[in-house]
């Protein structure tokens, strides 16, 4: 090899460290802009998504997921979009799950609606995903079909079912909505904790394509707290 080759070689081994000095060991890696749900707090009704021919292939994905971790990346999160609606998508899962076997990736996740997850949850524990993070915002099949603008509630529950059942450890994620969910986060909660879910409340954020004004949907999480202290003694 090259003076200039064996260079390359010793700086694609080197670890990323950020501006502040701290070693970048997560990646969270976007497999498709695209969902099958269109959360108004997320995305417009009519949102036009990027070209298929502009999205990085399976091949490509795997390719830059193993760019990272030749430099230090132990732990991989995919999202989306709605990750398990890309075509395929347990290609890369088992591709990445070889460098789980061989010691070379600690941790391999994602982030899901859920809708999809009755079909994949098993095929995911195989291919030794231990846990991962499923987004709901409420329990009531009315208010999530005018969240999500798709009757999908009862697909959702039944792919959390699928993946507890499975072996799969489950965090859900509630974004809290301003006179929409607020006053069902303590049921969300113990609903969560029955089945041994942690559960992490999240505010509107300012991010995506919608149509609605993000200050109409924004609630207080320092309020909710004040509400869920009252009822449970919180660290």
């Amino acid at each position: 090899m090259s003076g200039d080759g064996a260079a390359i070689a010793k700086n694609e081994a080197s670890p990323l460290i950020d501006s502040f000095g701290r070693r970048i060991t997560y990646l969270r890696l976007s497999v498709t802009d695209r969902c099958d749900l269109r959360c108004n707090y997320c995305m417009a009704e009519d949102t036009v998504f990027a070209p298929k021919a502009s999205i990085l292939t399976l091949e490509e994905l795997e390719a830059v997921a193993r760019a990272f971790i030749a430099r230090g990346v132990r732990k991989i999160r995919l999202t989306g979009g709605e990750p398990l609606a890309r075509r395929n998508i347990m290609h890369l899962v088992r591709g990445l799950s070889e460098l789980l076997a061989k010691d070379r990736l600690d941790e391999l996740t994602l982030t899901t609606n859920a809708t999809q997850l009755g079909r994949f949850a098993a095929e995911l524990k195989d291919a030794g995903v231990k846990r991962i993070n499923v987004s709901l915002d409420t329990l009531d099949r009315v208010k999530f079909a005018e969240i999500a603008r798709r009757d999908a509630l009862g697909r959702v529950l039944a792919g959390i079912d699928a993946a507890l059942d499975a072996g799969l450890k489950i965090k859900i994620n509630t974004v809290a909505l301003k006179d929409r969910n607020v006053e069902e986060i303590p049921a969300l909660i113990e609903w969560a904790h029955a089945r041994g879910m942690d559960l992490t409340l999240i505010e509107v954020m300012p991010l995506g394509d919608v149509e609605e004004d993000r200050l109409d949907q924004f609630a207080p999480l320092s309020e909710i707290r004040k509400t869920l202290g009252a009822r449970w003694t919180l660290e």
